[in-house]
């Protein structure tokens, strides 16, 4: 299941890398050639991404879930923040552009809405060459 889940989001991946090679479009305000995150009650799906240094990556934030929910990604250190969006309600969508840190290494993302990264919500950005 894991690797299912690994080779889809590299499939993903390639997909809106070879979107923003087309030239043209909306400057990732659109629905198309991004990654949508789902983020529901406790999980993020997918819960590991992987990228090249310095990459930028079009995510949409998808809260499917029937509670509050935030994405914060922390760098090698797990306790500075790198990026931080906040309060995405039940049933909001919301566009990112995340610029993947330049160092490779496994970084963490996390909902830090008190009990949710304890229960769980938590996923790994890998950033490799």
């Amino acid at each position: 299941m894991a690797r299912f889940i690994h080779l889809t989001v590299v499939g993903i991946l390639l997909g809106a890398l070879l979107a923003a090679c087309g030239g043209g479009g909306a400057g990732g305000t659109g629905g198309t050639g991004g990654l949508i995150m789902e983020m529901g009650d406790l999980y993020y799906k997918p819960d590991t991404l992987t990228a090249k240094p310095g990459q930028t990556l079009q995510i949409t934030l998808d809260n499917r879930g029937s509670l509050e929910h935030n994405f914060v990604l922390y760098d090698l250190d797990g306790q500075t923040v790198l990026f931080e969006k906040d309060a995405i309600q039940p049933g909001q969508k919301v566009n990112i552009s995340l610029k993947v840190p330049e160092k490779p290494g496994t970084y963490e993302y996390v909902c830090t809405v008190p009990g949710h990264k304890e229960g769980g919500m938590v996923g790994k950005l890998i950033v490799q060459p």
